[in-house]
């Protein structure tokens, strides 16, 4: 597998799963692009790799439009796009109690902002000649999360995915939608730390009983979908 000299974008690379598979791709010879809101996370990301950072709020589209426009200035093409960022709130927060403001901000940080995200990078995807879009949803799309608002979220992301795979294959554009299980991320331990809080427990006892997995190991599973060698793959994808 190689992936020398594609030009990735990973949306949400400054932490866990994006960060590391930013780090991954670029290990293996992509030209990788990080852009995420966290400003600090992010810079130091790309510092460490090599790579530049764009600092973008996915749910502007004025926002998502100009990091498009900058990748376009800078590389005219774009061969993948890997779209990671994504928001939980309101774990273990009742039906009757969660906020619409929370509802709103999940669902426009997950399922606007991928919709955005692959909206203005398809004109440069086009340019490719095997463009590449890797959504990530969650294994909570089909088995349940901590928070209505994620799993909800995250279903929405995963019909995005089927609808716009039908629709950019005639430009001959893939996409996939990954759904990463009970991954360590600074997003799940947050959830194991409400749940600790929440039952009185220990949060190390929980972390263990978690059985975690790596963010490293996802990437492993997204440079490879980024590559040529998963050209032939459709639909989605689970990890542990």
């Amino acid at each position: 597998m190689q992936l020398q000299d594609k030009i990735i974008l990973v949306v949400g690379g400054a932490t866990g799963i994006g960060k590391a598979t930013a780090a991954l791709c670029a290990a293996r010879g992509a030209r990788v692009i990080i852009a995420d809101i966290n400003e600090t996370a992010g810079a130091e990301t790309a510092a460490a790799i090599t790579a530049p950072f764009i600092k973008v709020d996915v749910t502007s589209e004025a926002n998502v439009q100009a990091l498009y426009s900058q990748v376009n200035e800078q590389y005219g093409r774009l061969d993948v796009l890997i779209h990671a960022a994504g928001l939980l709130k309101g774990a273990f927060t009742s039906i009757e109690e969660l906020t619409l403001d929370t509802w709103k901000l999940v669902m426009d940080i997950n399922v606007k902002g991928s919709f955005l995200s692959v909206k203005h990078a398809t004109p440069l995807l086009k340019k490719s000649k095997r463009g590449v879009v890797i959504l990530l949803s969650s294994g909570a799309a089909q088995s349940g999360s901590s928070s209505y608002a994620y799993g909800a979220s995250k279903g929405g992301v995963t019909s995005l995915g089927i609808t716009l795979a039908g629709k950019l294959a005639p430009d001959n554009i893939r996409l996939n939608v990954l759904h990463p299980g009970n991954i360590r991320t600074p997003m799940k331990l947050s959830v194991i730390e409400a749940d600790a809080q929440k039952r009185g427990e220990s949060m190390d006892k929980l972390v263990a009983d978690s059985h975690l997995g790596e963010p490293e190991g996802v990437a492993k599973v997204l440079a490879w979908l980024a590559s040529d060698d998963a050209d032939y793959l459709r639909g989605n994808v689970f990890t542990r």
